[in-house]
C-alpha cells in the first residue's frame, strides 16, 4: 500500500495530540516494542508517559505508580493479554480509563475487551493514520467509542447473540422489555451514569437504579458492562457509530 498521500496526516498527529494527552498521565501496554516507541515520540514534550511494559503482570506494577489517567494496550501481550489486563486494572483502579489497539480485529477479542471495560477501540491498520487520536478525542465525551472497523465487525455480528469459543454467535432467548426499560438500556449503552439518564429522561435516580436493577436480572448479567456488551451482542441496541474521521 502507498501511504505517501498520508504523509501530511502522519506529521500532523503530534501537535493534534497536545490537547488530548496534556497533563494525562499514561501507561503504554504492547507486545510490539516499536508501537511503544513510537508512542513514546508521541507523547514527547506534551503528556507524561509514567510506564510502559510488554507483559501484564509487568503493566500492572506500572499502574501502582498512582495517578494513572490512561491505560493504551494492545490485545496481544509478552505474557497475559489485553482484555485480561484491563480488567485486573479496572477492578484496582476504578477511575482509569482504558484505550485498546486491536491488532486482530477478531469478534471474541473484541468482545473480551468490551466486556474487560474497555471505554476505547482502535484497530491496529489505523494507528498510522489518526486512528488513535479520534477513538481518544472520542472517549473525552464519555462512553464506549470504537473505530470503523471494529465498530463493522459487530455489525455484522448482530444477527445473533453470544459468541461461542469459536467467535460464532448462538441466539438466545431475547426478553421482551417495555419501552422505559428500552430507553434506560440505550442509555446505558450510550456511557450514561445514573444521574445522566436520570435527566435525559425526567425520572428520578431511585426510579432510574430500580429500572437498571431489573434489566440486570432480566438478562441474567453481573453488572452494567455485561448488560451492555448482551445488549449489544443481541443486536438489542446499536454499537457505537464509527467516529467521524480528522480533517485536515
Amino acid at each position: 500500500m502507498n501511504l505517501t498521500s498520508q504523509l501530511p496526516l502522519m506529521r500532523a498527529l503530534p501537535r493534534r495530540s497536545q490537547p488530548l494527552l496534556h497533563q494525562r498521565r499514561t501507561v503504554v501496554a504492547s507486545s510490539n516494542r516499536l508501537l511503544i516507541s513510537s508512542l513514546t515520540q508521541l507523547f514527547d514534550g506534551i503528556g507524561p508517559l509514567v510506564g510502559a511494559a510488554t507483559s501484564q503482570i509487568d503493566a500492572l506494577e506500572c499502574l501502582r505508580i498512582g495517578g494513572v489517567d490512561l491505560l493504551i494496550c494492545t490485545d496481544q501481550l509478552d505474557s497475559g493479554d489485553g482484555p485480561a489486563l484491563v480488567a485486573t486494572a479496572k477492578q484496582r483502579h476504578p477511575r482509569l480509563r482504558c484505550l485498546m489497539l486491536i491488532q486482530r480485529p477478531l469478534l471474541s477479542t473484541i468482545l473480551a475487551a468490551l466486556a474487560a471495560g474497555c471505554e476505547g477501540l482502535c484497530s491496529g491498520e489505523r494507528l498510522g493514520r489518526g486512528g488513535l487520536l479520534e477513538v481518544l478525542q472520542a472517549m473525552e465525551s464519555g462512553g464506549i467509542h470504537l473505530d470503523p472497523l471494529i465498530s463493522g465487525v459487530l455489525q455484522r455480528s448482530q444477527n445473533g447473540g453470544s459468541a461461542d469459543n469459536c467467535g460464532r454467535l448462538a441466539t438466545p432467548q431475547q426478553p421482551s422489555l417495555s419501552l422505559r426499560e428500552e430507553d434506560l438500556l440505550r442509555g446505558l449503552c450510550n456511557g450514561l451514569n445514573n444521574q445522566a439518564i436520570a435527566a435525559e429522561l425526567h425520572l428520578s435516580i431511585n426510579t432510574v437504579k430500580h429500572g437498571i436493577t431489573g434489566l440486570l436480572r432480566k438478562f441474567d448479567a453481573n453488572d452494567r458492562t455485561q448488560l451492555v456488551l448482551l445488549a449489544f451482542q443481541r443486536g438489542l441496541m446499536d454499537p457505537p457509530q464509527p467516529i467521524q474521521s480528522w480533517t485536515t
